[in-house]
């Protein structure tokens, strides 16, 4: 089961900034958001649950980037409109035309 929580990353400019930071079940990090978050909510209150949410991560130890492993690579998929009419005919062999005499 995957978890999460806010962690304060340092941005490869110095910066710090508080990031979503995952972790696998053996609470090993497994990634990050691609930038840094801010408090949000619909209600007061969710507002409030945030702003302690992301105060907590003060008391974590600081992280680094390079402690974020690289995410997998996704496999590219094709747009419908990557291959024409014309190719995937070509492909499955139905370009001959054959003529009967």
């Amino acid at each position: 089961m995957t978890t999460w929580d806010y962690r304060i990353i340092q941005e490869p400019e110095g910066d710090l900034a508080i990031r979503e930071v995952f972790y696998d079940e053996t609470n090993t990090i497994i990634g990050c958001t691609d930038t840094p978050i801010e408090p949000f909510g619909q209600t007061i209150d969710e507002l409030r649950q945030c702003l302690a949410d992301l105060q907590a991560a003060l008391d974590r130890p600081i992280l680094q980037l390079s402690d974020i492993p690289e995410p997998e690579p996704t496999p590219t998929k094709l747009s419908p409109d990557a291959l024409s009419a014309d190719d995937i005919r070509q492909q499955l062999g139905l370009d001959r035309v054959t003529s009967e005499s």
